[in-house]
């Protein structure tokens, strides 16, 4: 049961170091429209995707945005 636990283990955080993104690549257009769930803060709906701020995705209102990830361990 172990070494089941650990292959899982394995298989997922090699997973995700493959489909992490570099700097300076950009976003994919399918990434771009995984909707989140809105839960703090003032927005127009319940939900966000980065498509929303793409004017090549959303009808022409191009946006600015900076996005700032931080974690406390």
């Amino acid at each position: 049961m172990n070494n089941l636990i650990k292959l899982i283990l394995s298989t997922c955080l090699i997973s995700f170091a493959f489909s992490a993104y570099n700097v300076g690549q950009t976003v994919s257009s399918s990434d771009q429209n995984i909707d989140f769930n809105v839960c703090y803060g003032d927005y127009e709906s319940s939900t966000l995707s980065l498509a929303d701020f793409n004017g090549a995705l959303n009808g022409g209102s191009y946006k600015v945005i900076h996005i700032d990830m931080a974690a406390s361990w």
